[in-house]
């Protein structure tokens, strides 16, 4: 889909909805959301009737409170337990396209699985992101960070999906990253002036 470079938008209808319609679309998908993961995945199963809540105890955005919330410890206890995706995941493995992982530098790296339709959901956030700041299709992107693709595969992608020039350049010493840097402004400078 071709997009219109001055226009501030990445996806107007969604980012332009009033207040009202939004909480009510949070609303909905919060709904969805939980009563999904309560009825698929062990650990939200056990962990809400241990707290004593349901998913139908959502009325309201602010219920999300009562819910249990899971952290790095969770994660790592749970996952590889009864599968290789573990306790938290809500669907089967059949359906996960892609898994990011934490470096790992506590101790035990995390897993994030994401089905085809998170990631395509995650990278059009990302897009939506790079879009607000400015990044538009004739950008350069060079992403020098020392992250894995946990971090950083869906903050290039999201730029690539956007149609900016992706420049991955991973964990480069700080000089090689600058001559990276300073070819991709040289030659988007030189394809300017023709």
């Amino acid at each position: 889909m071709s997009r219109d470079i001055n226009n501030k938008f990445w996806d107007e209808e969604l980012e332009t909805l009033p207040r009202e319609e939004l909480e009510k679309r949070q609303l909905e998908d919060l709904k969805e959301i939980v009563k999904f993961a309560y009825e698929n995945a062990p650990y939200y199963k056990r962990s809400f009737d241990e707290a004593g809540v349901k998913p139908d105890d959502i009325k309201t955005l602010k219920d999300i409170q009562k819910f249990p919330f899971i952290n790095k410890k969770t994660q790592r206890d749970t996952q590889g337990v009864g599968s290789f995706l573990g306790e938290l995941a809500a669907v089967p493995e059949e359906d996960v396209v892609f898994i990011s992982t934490s470096s790992g530098s506590t101790g035990v790296p995390t897993m994030s699985p994401f089905t085809k339709k998170d990631f395509d959901e995650f990278q059009d956030t990302e897009s939506r992101w790079f879009w607000q700041i400015g990044m538009r299709p004739n950008d350069r992107y060079v992403h020098a960070l020392n992250f894995s693709l946990y971090v950083g595969g869906p903050d290039v992608i999201g730029a690539q999906n956007l149609g900016a020039l992706c420049i991955w350049g991973g964990t480069l010493p700080s000089e090689r990253d600058f001559s990276v840097l300073r070819m991709a402004a040289r030659r988007k400078s030189s394809q300017e002036r023709h």
